[in-house]
């Protein structure tokens, strides 16, 4: 027993009948007082309220974070936030009858439905940490985004080309849904069309592929479309686990299938199938990284050696700001045939290689098992030709920048270097976002750009565009980089342009820098080339209808790059292929799309016309 410091003796055990003063003093009890205890619940409760707050803020921010938009997505709102850049996808419909309002409202409802983009606004842009999402626009009527114009007399091409001109031009309003659609009432041409529909889309709604992919689905072709996506996607499901048969993997392993069919055999020839395909896709992705790095390499070098003096097929403007007028143009139709007979007759190491021994009558599927030329490859060279002949065709330039690099030029060597876009989107991909990357491709145009141009030039000629464009269609850096720009969607701050917004140029520090770093540095990369060239590969066997109206013609455009640069789209429709211009409309240069598309169909015709002489040759 011990005394406790009241004077009271501690026991170490106690009486229940004993009470708690005969241990305590009256100072040593304090009975819990009923104002505490509310006050320690308020509390705990505070506490949990905010734990709720955090947790239900941390579940917004995770769905926010999956509706952001990539950061492809997002480039072009920032280009266009810091240089005079215009994220401009545009179509150009020519209809066999006429188009109401009503029947395009209706296509387009459904075009919305389908693809929500199109009735939804862009928010929370301009943050560093957070990207934009796409949010449904309370006030979308589909009404709003039609508009009906009609052309002055004689209301054909050339007054279509000048409205579409106007619409490519026209500036953007980020607070409504990002597209819109003019029905023109009295166009009409000598293919029989009586009207025209022109679709405008901002390049944050998609890339080209998925914009094209969205017109396509208020057509006719919209049924075809989708099978072809299907199948595409099925067969490549099934490529991955070895369930095709092996003559689809290759024809030389048709004397396998019988043994696809049957078990055990099915099983072991799976198995060896799907190994081969992930072993082949893993040793050419070994290769592809080397001839990438070289591709990239080449690419660098080219830049540094060209950027600085690139003559652009528009002329200089007379005022310091870049022209808001845009000036527009297509070619006339060409057939698929003649594209084949070139095909056929530049493929391979030598002109009519694709068709020696093979008679007349069995040349329709005839084709080089080594150097295939392709579409791509023919348009591009005749392209390379008629864009080195505007160039060179071009007044003396006033500017003494502009007669100093000119004189560079007449002693360097001096491709045309293209712009030319790549989609990633996988098979039966439908989604409206951009899943396409880029890069610089340099093509020298012929030694001679006159019609007395030899057939070994022109096969000569080509084949190295074939070179070049083989080398950039194989590369992995331009996915390489598409995926590490996909990162800043979520934090635009990971992308320099972001971190000096307009919306704060006020402040000096940011005035300074957007002016004499962040838009100079942007406009260089945007004129680094002297095009944009993008392939869209439409529906090329027969017509569609739109709204139940014949489409007679189709062309589609990528938007254009810096100053002084143009917007090149070639699109295959029923059995033709066709290619269309736009560029700044400069005063000295007016008229430069025409000129274009018109020495576009005098090169190709000549190339034809050599195609026809080595073909007729092999006779």
């Amino acid at each position: 027993m011990s005394l406790k410091p009241n004077g009271h003796p501690h026991v170490s055990e106690s009486s229940p009948e004993t009470p708690a003063s005969y241990y305590y003093g009256e100072d040593d009890i304090h009975p819990p007082v009923p104002e505490a205890i509310e006050e320690r619940l308020r509390r705990v409760g505070a506490v949990g309220e905010v734990a709720a707050h955090v947790v239900d803020s941390l579940a917004h921010e995770a769905v926010e974070r999956k509706q952001m938009i990539g950061g492809v997505d997002h480039l072009w709102i920032m280009l266009s936030e810091t240089t005079d850049f215009n994220p401009a996808c545009t179509s150009v419909f020519t209809m066999r009858d006429h188009v109401s309002v009503e029947m395009m409202a209706e296509q387009l409802t459904r075009q919305a439905e389908k693809f929500p983009r199109y009735r939804q606004r862009l928010d929370s842009t301009g943050r560093l940490l957070h990207g934009a999402v796409f949010v449904d626009d309370p006030d979308f009527n589909v009404l709003n985004h039609i508009r009906v114009r009609r052309l002055p007399e004689p209301a054909g091409k050339r007054e279509l080309d000048a409205l579409v001109g106007e619409i490519i031009a026209e500036p953007w309003d980020l607070t409504r849904p990002l597209w819109n659609t003019v029905l023109v009432e009295n166009y009409h041409d000598e293919d029989g069309a009586v009207s025209a529909v022109v679709a405008r889309g901002h390049h944050t709604l998609a890339d080209g592929q998925g914009f094209v992919i969205s017109q396509l689905y208020m057509t006719s072709y919209y049924d075809d479309l989708k099978d072809m996506m299907d199948r595409a996607a099925s067969k490549l499901h099934k490529a991955k686990r070895g369930q095709l048969l092996p003559s689809e993997y290759n024809p030389a392993l048709k004397s396998l299938d019988p043994y696809a069919t049957s078990y055990p055999s099915a099983l072991f020839l799976r198995l060896f199938l799907s190994l081969v395909f992930w072993l082949t896709l893993v040793g050419s992705s070994l290769v592809s990284v080397f001839w990438s790095t070289y591709q990239a390499l080449r690419m660098v070098l080219f830049v540094l050696f060209t950027f600085w003096r690139i003559e652009m097929v528009v002329d200089e403007h007379p005022h310091e700001a870049r022209s808001k007028a845009r000036e527009f143009s297509s070619s006339r139709v060409f057939s698929l045939q003649d594209v084949k007979l070139c095909q056929q007759a530049f493929s391979g190491p030598r002109p009519g290689y694709a068709v020696a021994g093979v008679p007349k009558e069995q040349r329709k599927n005839a084709r080089s098992k080594v150097g295939h030329v392709t579409l791509n490859d023919v348009v591009c060279s005749v392209m390379a030709d008629v864009l080195a002949q505007e160039i060179a065709s071009k007044p003396e330039p006033r500017s003494v920048w502009g007669k100093f690099r000119r004189s560079v030029n007449s002693v360097l060597p001096s491709p045309i270097p293209f712009f030319i876009p790549i989609s990633i989107r996988a098979p039966g991909d439908w989604s409206m976002r951009n899943l396409s990357t880029g890069s610089n491709v340099y093509l020298k145009p012929s030694r001679t750009l006159t019609p007395d141009i030899s057939i070994r030039e022109l096969h000569e000629h080509i084949h190295k565009c074939r070179y070049e464009l083989s080398l950039f269609k194989h590369s992995l850096w331009p996915r390489f980089c598409f995926h590490v720009l996909q990162l800043s969607g979520q934090a635009p701050v990971l992308f320099p342009l972001s971190w000096f917004p307009r919306s704060k140029e006020d402040w000096t520090v940011v005035r300074v820098m957007r002016r004499w770093m962040v838009k100079p540095i942007a406009d260089a990369c945007l004129q680094s080339f002297t095009a944009v060239l993008t392939n869209v590969p439409g529906p090329s066997k027969r017509p569609i209808t739109m709204a139940g109206v014949e489409v007679a013609k189709w062309a589609a455009l990528p938007p254009q790059g810096g100053a002084g640069t143009i917007g090149i789209g070639i699109i295959s429709y029923a059995g033709g292929i066709a290619i269309a211009v736009s560029a700044d409309m400069v005063p000295s240069s007016k008229g430069v799309t025409r000129r274009i598309c018109e020495n576009f169909e005098k090169r190709f015709e000549l190339y034809v016309a050599r195609a026809k002489e080595v073909l007729e040759h092999q006779d």
